[in-house]
This record gives C-alpha cells, structure tokens and sequence, in this order.
C-alpha cells in the first residue's frame, strides 16, 4: 500500500509518521469489502460507524458526513495504490481532546470475488463467553477483543474458527463472522436478542435466503445439542467472506446451499459495484 487517506486527504504512505493523535486516544475501526470497481457495501458500514458514535456521544469526522465525496477519495486512494481486484478497506477514527480524526487504509486481494473458503473449516466451541444483554453487542468493536483471544486459542489446532456462546449456553457468532444453519429448507440464525454482532451482510444474506426459497428463522436461544441436527452450517462476515463448515468438533455437515448462496451474494455485489 503506497497511499492512505488521513482526514481527507490521500498521502504517501511513507511520509505519514504515526500522528500524537494515534497515541492515547480512543479508537474505533471498521473494514468494508471492495470489489468489481466499486465499494459495494460503503454506504452501509458508514451508516453502522455514524450510528455507534452517535451513540456513543462523540464528535463525527467531517469526511463521514459526506458519503459521496467519501466514495470518491476512497476510490481515488484505490486507483493510486493500483488495488484493481478486491480487498479490505479499513477506517480508523482517532479522538483526541474532543477532535476527531480518521486515518483510511487498505490491502488487496489477488481475486474478483467476494471469498469463498472451498475446502471448508474446522470448528470448536470457544471458552469465551458474551453477555447477551450488553447494549453494543450489534457493533463488532466490541467483540473484538473477545475474538482476538478465542483465535489466540486456536495456535497449533486442527481448528480454524470458534463458535462464540452467551452466558446462557446460546450460539451466538462465530470469530468476526455471523453464523447460519441449515436444516432442511429453514435458514436458522441466531437473533440480536442473542448477543451477537450485526455484520455488514447478515441481513442481505436473510433476504437472499428467503429469495432462494428457504424459510428464515432468527432465534433467540440456540442449544449446542442442536447443531448436531443441522444440514448445513456456514459462517459469514464482510472481512472473513463465506465459510462452510467441515464439521464442529466430530460432527460433519453436507456442503449444498453455501455455493448458491455465495454465487447470488456476488452477482448482487456486482449490481451496487458503482
């Protein structure tokens, strides 16, 4: 990455030194997926970060108050650094002394499409548990730290991903990604009320399911022992892209709907790439 975006405007990566505002500030951060020459999915994790700080009372970077020239300087930061496929940009907000300041970065991946993990995942049962109650729990900041602890967890396993619980045993998410269940024409994923987070593409994937022909089910409470019922499992978010599972633990599941599902999640990707 040769050019990032500091509070509006596109700089060499190399003549940005670590600003006094990176340091000792509060910081929230956001990924959004690029892709098919566009940034399909801007509008909605701008609206998802405008939402969190209002919430939270803070002041709102001028960059963010105005999506289209956001659009187009986060564009232009693409074009520079020659990023023509698809990849993760990442927004960092810094508040310092009541001032904030918003630092845009990006990486590149060598594929078009939105990512597909074929050979499947492994999962296990985290030892980390949420509260469900918590008033945050649909912004994944906040689930950030528990997610990088459950990974640390999984060094040196067969294991590539964890299934998160509540304090009440639910299902909840998994590690940075919603998770569905399949079991024979019902979609069943866990609801809000569950605790878990709300990735920039769970409601699409809802849609889309219904559209596909599934009956959609979110429920609140979810037992482990049901998972052994289920079809089909995949996870998903914007950063991880789509994830069937192999198996949680012993149990192994079918791979049928997440092909048809990711295929029809790209071509609708390709139709708001503007």
């Amino acid at each position: 990455m040769d050019f990032l975006i500091v509070n509006g405007e596109v700089i060499a990566t190399n003549s940005f030194k670590r600003a006094p505002f990176c340091q000792n500030s509060f910081t929230l951060s956001k990924k959004t997926w690029f892709g098919y020459g566009g940034i399909p999915l801007l509008n909605e994790n701008v609206d998802n970060l405008l939402q969190l700080i209002d919430e939270l009372g803070l002041p709102v970077p001028a960059i963010l108050e105005n999506k289209r020239e956001l659009h187009r300087i986060v564009k232009r930061m693409l074009n520079k650094n020659k990023f023509y496929r698809s990849g993760l940009i990442r927004f960092e907000i810094f508040w310092e002394n009541n001032t904030a300041h918003c630092v845009i970065t990006s990486q590149s991946f060598l594929h078009f499409d939105f990512a597909l993990n074929e050979q499947g995942t492994l999962v296990n049962f985290s030892r980390h548990k949420i509260l469900s109650a918590n008033h945050f729990n649909r912004y994944a900041f906040y689930h950030s730290t528990n997610w990088q602890i459950s990974a640390m967890d999984l060094t040196n396993s067969k294991f590539k991903n964890s299934i998160i619980l509540n304090e009440k045993d639910g299902v909840c998410e998994c590690i940075n990604s919603n998770i569905f269940m399949i079991k024979g024409k019902t979609l069943i994923t866990p609801s809000l009320l569950s605790g878990c987070f709300e990735s920039s593409i769970r409601t699409p994937i809802l849609k889309l399911a219904g559209e596909l022909g599934l009956k959609v089910h979110e429920q609140t409470f979810i037992k482990t022992g049901e998972l052994q019922e289920m079809d089909e499992i995949f996870l998903a978010g914007e950063e991880t892209g789509f994830q069937w599972l192999i198996g949680i633990e012993n149990k192994r599941y079918i791979h049928q709907y997440i092909d048809v599902m990711h295929k029809e999640f790209n071509d609708k990707l390709k139709g708001k790439a503007i």
